[in-house]
């Protein structure tokens, strides 16, 4: 006898059995034949499904629930598409037959009657088994009239129509009910993640703060964005194509051997998922051959899914040279013989030494900034035994930041890597870094530069004008009025001008830099055609004693000018818009 003529009476059997069983105990839906006689139709409950096996012409497709999602099992075992299964169950469980034919109007034609409904031997037969027994169908062929089929309970005399969407939900293939994630990852804490290959690493993610650090072949911070980039890629990408579920083929044939690049992603000890990625198909230059080893079959994933894992070793390094900076209390920063500290006081800063005075808060934010967005852009030496080559034996700058009472983080810049690159380390590393020296010229160099050089116009008491040899000294009277004490006489100073223009000065927004080298200014053909200088005297108790201009370069937009403040030697460069240059050279003119 055929062996699946006796496998299909024996479900049968089984089938009117658990069909009998059920429909004796529940309620089911009433159905009217057209000779008027009515059938119970037990519609499924999705919930007490314990396992689905659907016969194909093509094979066998069998998925068992599990404690947490379904399972196939046949034709080998994987994980399933949980959504799919449950998409069928609850088509099945809310199938309303549309009409009954009773078993006594089928005639007597025997198989022929079943093959016209499409219900012979080759029917897809669906078996359910539940926690009060099994049931099966068999799904035939398309009735006449409107979008229904033909199907019939196994057990049943007759045969019912339903809606022929219910068809959509069953699988062509097994493949169909396969999970087309390249890897599981929900719910699972990944911690460990190893890539082997041309670039080879081990990185490991601190559980407090999801940070992640190499640990091989080198200790050192890692790309966090970028490690957490691969880790969402290999959970996000969905299988192409299922090729080969055989453990014996050429591995060869799908640049397998040798592996080009294997990721292994684990938690802790346990290896959660290894895959190992191997070349495109000629004919699919899209598609990607990678080999899941925990069931050894092969699959295709779009090509892109790779090129997350491409790269050298340092790419996969954390590129940023400072972790945020901003809750520092202090900052120390030391220039040749120079050095500064700056202090948090509330919410306000201060300059403590080597001379006291506010610092702009804005500033200390820019520095804050700036520090947070410099990049490492090479990797020269991660275990260095001598610093001096890098001009870091002694530092031509040194930045000290703290953070309430934990430990000072020291960066040290050294010598220039080339012409656009300086050397750089922090202390709590011990590798020498490369950064753009465009990135180390825009940090303070002297407190100055972070000073709040703004005041009120009201404070001002005199001003001494020096211009193309001529000069001219103003004073605030008693009454507030400036008045004309020393020097050319000239015209008589109009107040209101002349305070407007102290008013903007005192508010001038511009970045200041410090001037090492004056002579790069004072010796401009601009500085001796201008030849105007002002120095500002404040009253006793303001924020300023002095502030001297000496104007370098007129540029229309802007004008550039020598800043110097109070007894420190050192000028700054600021900027100085160019209407307010023009109010300036009007106002404050020494003819």
């Amino acid at each position: 006898m055929n062996p699946r003529v006796t496998w299909l009476l024996l479900l049968v059997a089984l089938g009117l059995g658990g069909y009998l069983y059920v429909v004796e105990r529940r309620p089911g839906i009433s159905v009217t034949g057209a000779d008027g006689t009515e059938v119970r139709f037990l519609p499924v409950a999705a919930e007490q499904v314990t396992a689905v096996e659907l016969f194909l012409s093509n094979g066998i497709v069998r998925v068992e629930r599990t404690d947490k999602d379904w399972m196939l099992r046949l034709p080998v075992p994987y994980a399933a598409q949980g959504q799919a299964v449950d998409a069928l169950l609850d088509a099945l469980a809310k199938m309303r037959p549309r009409s009954w034919i009773p078993g006594a109007q089928l005639g007597a034609a025997g198989s022929e009657t079943w093959k016209a409904f499409g219900l012979d031997d080759s029917a897809t037969t669906l078996k359910l088994e539940t926690r009060s027994g099994p049931l099966i169908y068999k799904f035939g062929a398309s009735a006449p009239l409107g979008h229904q089929f033909y199907f019939q309970p196994v057990g049943s005399d007759g045969v019912f129509t339903a809606d022929k969407a219910l068809l959509d939900r069953l699988p062509g293939t097994a493949d169909d009910w396969r999970d087309r994630s390249l890897v599981n990852l929900r719910g699972v804490a990944v911690d460990r993640l190893e890539l082997r290959g041309k670039t080879a690493f081990e990185a490991v993610r601190d559980p407090t703060n999801g940070v992640w650090r190499l640990t091989k072949p080198l200790s050192a911070r890692a790309d966090t964005d970028r490690l957490n980039k691969v880790l969402q890629t290999m959970a996000s990408v969905r299988v192409a194509q299922f090729v080969t579920d055989s453990p014996l083929v050429n591995l060869d044939a799908y640049g397998l051997q040798p592996v080009d690049t294997e990721v292994i992603i684990g938690k802790g000890t346990n290896q959660l998922s290894r895959l190992q990625f191997g070349t495109s198909p000629t004919n699919q230059p899209g598609g990607l051959y990678v080999r899941r080893m925990a069931q050894t079959n092969i699959v295709m994933v779009p090509v892109a899914t790779g090129l997350v894992l491409r790269g050298l070793l340092s790419s996969f390094r954390d590129h940023r040279l400072l972790p945020p900076l901003a809750d520092s209390t202090r900052v120390e920063f030391t220039v040749g013989d120079e050095h500064a500290v700056v202090e948090q006081s509330g919410t306000n800063w201060l300059v403590t030494a080597p001379f006291k005075f506010a610092a702009r808060n804005d500033q200390m934010e820019r520095l804050f900034a700036l520090l947070a967005a410099i990049t490492i852009t090479d990797f020269p030496n991660d275990v260095v035994a001598d610093y001096a080559p890098y001009g870091l034996a002694k530092p031509l700058r040194t930045y000290t930041f703290t953070r309430g009472t934990n430990a000072p983080l020291q960066l040290q810049f050294g010598a220039r890597a080339d012409a656009e690159h300086v050397f750089v380390r922090r202390l709590d590393e011990s590798g020498v870094y490369v950064v753009r020296l465009t990135d180390l010229l825009q940090l303070p160099e002297s407190p100055e530069q972070i000073r709040d050089f703004r005041f009120a116009s009201s404070n001002v008491v005199s001003i001494a004008i020096s211009q193309k040899g001529n000069v001219r000294t103003l004073s605030r009277g008693t009454g507030g009025q400036f008045t004309v004490t020393g020097g050319n006489p000239g015209r008589d100073p109009f107040g209101p001008a002349i305070e407007e223009t102290l008013h903007q000065l005192g508010n001038l927004e511009s970045t200041p830099y410090a001037v090492r080298n004056e002579a790069m200014f004072t010796q401009l053909k601009s500085y001796a055609e201008l030849g105007h200088e002002v120095t500002l005297s404040f009253a006793p108790g303001s924020s300023l004693r002095t502030l001297r201009l000496r104007f370098a370069a007129d540029l229309g937009a802007v004008a550039v000018a020598l800043a110097n403040f109070d007894d420190d030697p050192l000028p700054l460069r600021v900027e100085i818009p160019g209407n307010l240059f023009q109010d300036i050279r009007r106002d404050l003119s020494a003819f």
